[in-house]
């Protein structure tokens, strides 16, 4: 038995050059889904400044104007069976341009509640961060 190896060049490949996780990745596809589906929320950057006379830190805030994805996890996702997410949760997603915004600590305003991020994750592709998960619990401002 021989065996033969044969170097292929870019000419030779059978995929195309521009693929579907392709597209995802570079934000044209995945950024559709906040552009179609999302809401205008208010995030607010919660900067610590220093503390007060009687030892309470002391903050100042940036509200910004945004539009978010918003998804409320229900006991029919995979996702909540697996335990990922509790029934109910509620997550906010983002482009990748908010990412300087979307930090834990800030706060967002959405229909006349408060919401604090808890956590931030992304959602990877291919090794690519195509959109940001932010997940919140109600807060009082």
């Amino acid at each position: 038995m021989t065996t033969y190896t044969k170097t292929l060049t870019s000419d030779a490949y059978i995929w195309p050059k521009e693929t579907g996780i392709g597209l995802v990745c570079t934000g044209r596809i995945s950024d559709q889904i906040v552009d179609d589906f999302g809401v205008q929320i208010k995030i607010r950057e919660v900067n610590k400044t220093g503390f007060n006379d009687y030892g309470d830190a002391t903050e100042t805030y940036t509200d910004t104007h945004i539009k978010a994805y918003l998804h409320q996890w229900m006991q029919t996702d995979d996702e909540v069976k697996e335990g990922i997410y509790i029934n109910g949760e509620i997550v906010f997603v983002f482009k990748l341009n908010a990412d300087p915004k979307v930090k834990v600590g800030n706060r967002i305003f959405y229909e006349s509640e408060w919401y604090k991020i808890t956590s931030v994750n992304y959602q990877i592709l291919a090794g690519t961060k195509y959109l940001i998960n932010a997940r919140v619990e109600k807060t009082i401002q």
